[in-house]
C-alpha cells in the first residue's frame, strides 16, 4: 500500500507542496496583503475522508461508497491531496476499494491518519503540515456526518480562522437515523453544504 499511517516513518509519507499565492486579490490585481493576511481561497481543497470503515454501519451503504469513490476520483483528477481519517484501535481500516483507487494508478498526494476521538481536526492539520498540503480549504466525505465528520469540521473551524470547508451531502451519511443531519452545518461560518 502506498499511503502510510502517521506512526510509520514520516519520510515514506507522500508529500507535495501546494502552490501558494502570497498576495490578496484587489480589483483583479495581486497586491500584497495590507493586513498581513494571505488570501489563499483559490488553493485547491484537501479532501478529507472520515471513517469509511466496515465497523461503521453508515459506511456500508453502496450509494455512499460510490459517492465517496466519485469524490476521490474528482480530487485525483484535480491533483488535490486526500487524507483518510481512521478511528484508532478500530476493528477495521479504510475500505480497500477506496484505497485501491489511489494505489492502482500510483497517486502520490494522499495519506492515512488515525484519530483517538470523534474529532480528527488535530490529526488532519498535522497531516497537512507533515505533507506540505495547504490547511485552509477542505472538502469532506464520510461517516458519521452528525458525529465524527461534524466534530472534525468544527475542530478545524476553531483551529483555523480562515479555513473554508465544503461538506459533500451525497458523500456523507449517518446511522443515527437523523435525516436532517446537514442542519448541524448550516449555521457554521465558513462551512458550506455542496
Amino acid at each position: 500500500m502506498q499511503g502510510k499511517t502517521k506512526q510509520e516513518n514520516k519520510s515514506k509519507l507522500h508529500t507535495h507542496t501546494m502552490k501558494t499565492t502570497l498576495s490578496t486579490r484587489i480589483g483583479g490585481l495581486n497586491e500584497p496583503a495590507a493586513n498581513g493576511n494571505i488570501d489563499r481561497s483559490d488553493e485547491p481543497p484537501v479532501l478529507v475522508v472520515v471513517d469509511m470503515m466496515l465497523e461503521f454501519k453508515a459506511s456500508r451503504d453502496p450509494e455512499l461508497q460510490d459517492a465517496v469513490a466519485a469524490e476521490i476520483r474528482r480530487a485525483m483528477a484535480a491533483g488535490e491531496a486526500i487524507i483518510f481519517v481512521e478511528y484508532a484501535g478500530g476493528n477495521s481500516k479504510t475500505y480497500n476499494a477506496l484505497l485501491e483507487l489511489l494505489t492502482d494508478c500510483d497517486y502520490k498526494l494522499w495519506c492515512v491518519v488515525e484519530k483517538h476521538a470523534d474529532g480528527g481536526a488535530e490529526e488532519v492539520f498535522e497531516a497537512c503540515m507533515d505533507n506540505g498540503y495547504w490547511p485552509e480549504n477542505f472538502r469532506f466525505a464520510g461517516v458519521n456526518a452528525d458525529g465524527c465528520v461534524f466534530a472534525t469540521v468544527e475542530g478545524l473551524c476553531a483551529k483555523l480562522r480562515n479555513c473554508r470547508i465544503e461538506v459533500v451531502r451525497d458523500a456523507c451519511h449517518t446511522d443515527s437515523g437523523w435525516k436532517n443531519w446537514h442542519r448541524k452545518f448550516e449555521n457554521m461560518p465558513r462551512v458550506s453544504l455542496v
